[in-house]
């Protein structure tokens, strides 16, 4: 292994996640999963577990209870909300020029859903979702096929993640990654993946904005 130094990056496409970065989907399913489980005397089912397997999508759902998917999707018609700093940082992007993508395990059908509801989805040049590629996050898959498809070279995105899943998912398709942690903080793993970690993607916005005049300087494990 070694490092990549001083690499500078012109920016032309920032990637976004989905579910915990620009939607509270996450937040909500733990309260689901969290209620559900002790409607039904689960007390195994813990706020614990269910961090075990945040931005793996699917996999609780599956190994938990039909009532659980159902009372979730339900709530979330009542409760889904944009994350603090999303419209802002996203008019910020949509303003410079920079094109704007979406990687996310998410089906399409609820993606567009969700991203119609909240007035999101015309931010967005691409969409890319867990139901179109072979291998969901952490697989680098969905990052691979927004660059391919977008045509541009991977030092010059930058991906927004919110999960240890999904900043593995963009290291290892080797873009630069920022992470937004919502409902686990960053470990010595992802501080060595990503190029920042932020509390919120208002502060996206400097960083955006320090790219465009000076470009970056980043170290890359490889």
């Amino acid at each position: 292994d070694g490092i990549l130094r001083g690499k500078n990056m012109s920016l032309e496409l920032v990637i976004f996640d989905v579910d915990g970065l620009l939607l509270n989907t996450e937040r909500v399913w733990q309260d689901v999963w969290c209620d559900v489980a002790e409607s039904y005397g689960i007390s195994e089912w813990t706020q614990e577990s269910f961090l075990h397997v945040v931005g793996r999508t699917g996999i609780a759902v599956r190994e938990f209870l039909d009532t659980a998917r159902q009372t979730g999707l339900k709530r979330l018609e009542s409760q889904l909300e944009v994350k603090t700093g999303v419209y802002e940082i996203l008019d910020y992007i949509k303003m410079t020029g920079i094109r704007c993508a979406v990687a996310t395990s998410t089906s399409r059908v609820l993606t567009e859903e969700r991203l119609r509801k909240l007035h999101l989805i015309q931010y967005f040049d691409y969409i890319c979702c867990g139901d179109e590629v072979k291998h969901t996050k952490p697989s680098p898959d969905v990052y691979l096929n927004v660059i391919d498809t977008m045509n541009v070279y991977k030092d010059n995105a930058l991906v927004f993640e919110d999960s240890a899943v999904g900043v593995q998912a963009a290291w290892s398709a080797g873009i630069p990654v920022v992470m937004v942690p919502d409902l686990v903080q960053a470990t010595e793993i992802q501080q060595r993946q990503t190029v920042k970690i932020i509390s919120s993607l208002h502060e996206g916005i400097p960083l955006l904005d320090e790219i465009q005049k000076d470009g970056m300087k980043y170290e890359r494990c490889i």
